[in-house]
């Protein structure tokens, strides 16, 4: 069973009275309450499992979180893209009158950033911890779902939990769809006006999103059986393959068949028991029939540059998938430095688009909680993307396009009007 890590608090707190008069007159959106509540996120996953197909969805979920756990190269796709999008993130205020009600809305952040998503066991919380499972659920199960409570008074948020995917369920009624709790077939219906959902690559006609992982099971099956395929054929430490061939002795006029068989079988039980005894430091002598040969293709490089052909085919194949280039998971294949700086900024554009959903649940929030404390201001959260890759490039650039607008107004091509618009253009 999943562990709840709440704690139901006292009701008969002194000011409750004022919290619900407060709550009356904030901009409170209809339907939000504290029951039903979700069990938090089940940390203990169940790492036994064998990659064949599945039929339900919850054995989807498993098979996804055994690739990301048990293949490097999932893991670290994982691995980078949540910490790509787990970036540093800033809010705007909007409808302050005064640079006192400025000071309260960020002293009411401040609060709830300490008690939104915390753990007994972590020494740290807030919204950036939240952000960091947010994304890996994202990413490895497709979708992410959370419920937002309020404390027993209705006076604040109490803090936001996000549930296990493997229990949520999702059934269409109608045009609308509800989303469920399964824990132990028991099925618990979840308050729509205080839960947030939000599907990777979800469509009109599948909301439920889809993993990163959804189209790897078969090609990490290709790849790792490649692997093992090495491990198997090159586990002898780097010694190449041997055929020894033992001469046998031959027949003495005065021997019998069967001590001939006898002598000629202790021969080669003794040559074959010298050759285990082999250690790097050890030499062969023996009498001139015993000859060792090496077996393999005459090229003794080809048999190791083939397989790494083959596997560096399969890792492309998975970075394709994962809309991440080889070398941001640690893959240098010759890649030069403006090609690179290209396809982060590939990426980062990607990442752009994922985090507009983190940023709409983070504004949710954060304005709930305005919203109960009687404030009508509004805030915007916003990530803060820009890497330092090419600042000396940009700035040129930016120079150069500045120096352009003023020479045109010098020369009376344009306007003033028309030079400020063009300078709101590039910033």
């Amino acid at each position: 069973m999943p562990i709840k890590l709440w704690s139901k608090k006292d009701k008969t707190a002194p000011n409750r009275e004022i919290a619900k008069n407060r709550a009356k007159t904030a901009q409170l959106p209809p339907g939000i309450k504290a029951k039903p509540r979700l069990k938090s996120l089940n940390l203990d996953l169940e790492r036994q499992l064998t990659l064949y197909p599945w039929d339900t969805g919850r054995a989807r979920l498993e098979l996804y979180r055994y690739l990301r756990d048990n293949i490097p190269m999932l893991n670290a796709v994982i691995w980078t893209w949540v910490r790509l999008c787990s970036a540093r993130f800033d809010y705007q205020i909007s409808g302050a009158m005064s640079e006192s009600e400025d000071r309260e809305i960020r002293a009411t952040l401040h609060q709830l950033d300490q008690r939104i998503y915390r753990n007994g066991l972590l020494k740290r919380g807030g919204f950036r911890e939240l952000l960091l499972q947010f994304f890996e659920s994202l990413f490895t199960d497709g979708a992410v779902c959370g419920e937002l409570q309020l404390s027993p008074s209705n006076s604040s948020v109490d803090r936001f939990l996000l549930a296990d995917m493997r229990n949520i369920v999702i059934e269409a009624q109608g045009e609308e769809c509800q989303i469920y709790q399964e824990i132990e077939n028991h099925r618990t219906q979840l308050n729509p006006a205080s839960t947030f959902y939000y599907g990777l690559g979800a469509q009109p006609g599948s909301v439920t999103g889809r993993s990163l992982l959804a189209a790897f099971p078969f090609v990490a099956r290709v790849e790792q059986t490649l692997v093992n395929d090495m491990f198997r054929s090159m586990r002898s430490a780097g010694y190449h393959r041997i055929h020894v061939k033992i001469t046998p002795p031959e027949k003495r006029s005065d021997e019998t068949d069967a001590d001939y068989f006898t002598r000629a079988n202790n021969y080669f039980d003794d040559t074959v028991e010298m050759m285990r005894d082999f250690g790097p430091d050890k030499n062969p002598v023996t009498w001139n029939d015993v000859a060792i040969e090496y077996i393999g293709p005459s090229n003794r490089n080809s048999s190791s540059t083939a397989w790494y052909m083959n596997h560096k085919a399969m890792i492309e194949d998975i970075c394709a998938g994962t809309h991440l280039a080889p070398f941001m998971l640690g893959y240098a294949y010759g890649t030069t430095h403006n090609w690179a700086e290209f396809k982060y900024e590939l990426v980062q554009r990607q990442v752009a688009t994922v985090q507009n959903a983190a940023a709409s649940l983070l504004n949710w929030i954060a304005n709930v909680e305005l919203a109960l404390h009687g404030i009508s201001a509004e805030v915007q959260f916003r990530f803060e993307n820009r890497a330092h890759i090419g600042l000396t490039e940009r700035a040129q650039a930016e120079k150069i396009q500045l120096e352009n607008i003023i020479t045109k107004m010098t020369n009376n091509l344009i306007t003033r009007e028309e030079a400020i618009n063009e300078l709101a253009r590039l910033s």
